[in-house]
């Protein structure tokens, strides 16, 4: 029963902290910066010098198909226009936009707990800028161990059966994102609180956003024809829902922490 209690005490707070309207704004701001941080992105993985073909080749493994569709074909456009201007605006809208769009993710984090931000701007922005590169250095690490992980399993176990790297890499890609989604959540709150503390509802953001994802993808794929009815840009309203579906999860996550912190203060 206290379980239960819980969630409907989770579900109530949510519709209580507008859930929803904060997960259409927090979408707006990350639909902004999107694709400025795609180019973001693939400039950081030429200064790496990772092969841009293997990293679009594993695209699909990330997103839904009409997802990855628009995003493949956005940097195939980006790859034939060889424009220093473009690259140094898209890289200032991404930075600014993304930046942005954490600041929008502090806001929600510290609304969750009922307190006041008191930090004051410079920080806050600071602190948006840091969480971008946090955020930027995880997918790149993620990026290259969808790269190269294959190479260094073979060369580590050649002789291991694939299904057990498929396994690790996956287990391996929910903890970064675990680890990362925990920082963000600690980081953003102005209340002093512990990693171990945000961790739970790190774990249920990321769980979420695997399943979330799978079954957004499968429902699109077979019980929807969006192609018919947006035609072109069908593609870009699939990428709203999803980032709504992704906003909304990481949300829910945090207020599942706050909960947690207002149990464990007698609130």
């Amino acid at each position: 029963m206290t379980f239960i209690y819980f969630i409907l005490n989770l579900i109530q707070k949510c519709k209580h902290d507008l859930i929803m309207e904060r997960g259409a704004e927090l979408t707006y701001r990350v639909l902004l910066a999107f694709f400025p941080f795609v180019i973001f992105l693939m400039a950081w993985a030429g200064f790496l010098q990772l092969d841009e073909a293997e990293i679009m080749a594993h695209v699909p493994d990330i997103f839904p198909a009409d997802v990855a569709d628009l995003i493949t074909g956005f940097v195939g456009d980006l790859s034939m226009t060889q424009s220093g201007a473009l690259l140094s605006t898209g890289l200032f809208f991404a930075v600014y936009n993304t930046t942005n769009g954490f600041r929008a993710v502090i806001r929600c984090i510290n609304h969750a707990y009922d307190i006041e931000e008191t930090r004051n701007i410079v920080w806050r922005v600071v602190l948006s800028f840091g969480l971008m590169l946090l955020f930027t250095m995880s997918i790149l690490f993620m990026v290259g161990a969808l790269v190269f992980g294959a190479e260094i399993w073979d060369w580590l176990l050649p002789n291991a059966p694939g299904f057990l790297f498929m396994a690790i890499r996956v287990v391996g890609a929910l903890v970064v994102l675990t680890a990362v989604t925990s920082i963000i959540y600690k980081i953003s709150c102005a209340k002093k609180i512990r990693l171990l503390d945000v961790l739970p509802g790190a774990a249920i953001a990321v769980t979420g956003w695997a399943v979330a994802s799978s079954l957004f993808s499968f429902f699109i794929s077979n019980f929807t024809r969006l192609g018919v009815i947006y035609g072109s840009i069908a593609g870009v309203f699939i990428l709203v829902l999803w980032l709504n579906v992704i906003c909304i999860i990481l949300l829910v996550g945090n207020q599942f922490n706050a909960l947690l912190d207002a149990a464990r203060s007698g609130r």
